[in-house]
């Protein structure tokens, strides 16, 4: 009888279910505790997302990754002075579909940021998995071909990159490995977060950045990424920001400003003395 219960307690402690529990709660904390940093100690700061776009998704996956991004994002002030963001999608290639770091404008907001990334299209970029492409385009952004205007040097402004992918990278066969690039920018002082979703390799994940335990994750499913994505929204301070009057093609009244409604992340006009 005890040997059959000591069979059963050494199942429990090595079940996948349980680490991938454990690696849930700990992205909790990690990212939230990010989230707060970037709000209040790092305002000044250049965030990268690299979110897999290939054939394994479906559009509801997408979707989630989407909002992790809007949601990591709530309480962060997205503008020309403080946080500037790109968002890099990839899949047999990668591309810089938001481009805050690398071509930064007063017009680059929050409300301009959500409203273009809730149109990226899913596979937008091919089907395969190519995380190598995405690391190449971080590293030119932060350190290579388009970082005329990013901000440095990278010990005094806080660089940020967060993949978030749900498979092994496969593109191109001759040599997929983004780990090289990686480490280059680890080395450069840029940090690294990972996010692996359902059928990952974590020991190669975990390659691509400096601290394992709290820079690398495995998430079940979609349905994690959901709950990682819910747990680290916050409330911003205020719901609302001003912004040039254009934005809201310079129809505001004489006592309107213009802003960005960051309930809705639209534009309109707004009565602050009414």
């Amino acid at each position: 009888m005890k040997g059959v219960l000591s069979t059963a307690v050494l199942l429990l402690a090595i079940s996948p279910f349980a680490l991938a529990q454990s690696d849930l709660e700990r992205a909790k904390e990690v990212f939230k505790g990010l989230r707060d940093e970037l709000t209040i100690v790092n305002k000044i700061s250049d965030i990268l997302f690299l979110l897999d776009t290939s054939g394994s998704l479906s559009s509801s996956d997408f979707d989630t990754e989407k909002e992790f991004v809007i949601n990591f994002l709530s309480t962060i002030t997205v503008s020309f002075e403080e946080a500037r963001v790109a968002v890099i999608p990839f899949g047999s290639t990668a591309s810089l579909y938001i481009d805050g770091v690398s071509n930064p404008s007063l017009d680059k907001d929050k409300c301009d940021l959500v409203q273009k990334l809730k149109k990226m299209p899913i596979y937008i970029n091919g089907f395969y998995t190519s995380t190598k492409s995405a690391f190449q385009l971080a590293y030119d952004v932060c350190l290579g071909k388009y970082s005329g205007q990013k901000r440095g040097p990278l010990n005094e402004v806080r660089t940020v990159v967060i993949l978030v992918t749900d498979g092994w990278w496969n593109w191109p066969f001759h040599d997929p490995n983004p780990t090289p690039i990686a480490q280059r920018l680890l080395a450069a002082n840029v940090e690294v977060f990972a996010i692996g979703v359902g059928s990952i390799n974590l020991p190669a994940l975990q390659k691509l950045v400096k601290d394992r335990e709290k820079q690398a994750f495995h998430l079940r499913n979609f349905a994690d990424l959901n709950n990682l994505s819910l747990y680290v929204r916050g409330d911003p301070k205020q719901n609302w920001h001003p912004v040039d009057s254009h934005k809201c093609n310079n129809n505001c009244q004489q006592l309107e400003k213009c802003i960005c409604d960051l309930q809705n992340y639209d534009y309109k006009c707004f009565c602050l003395e009414c």
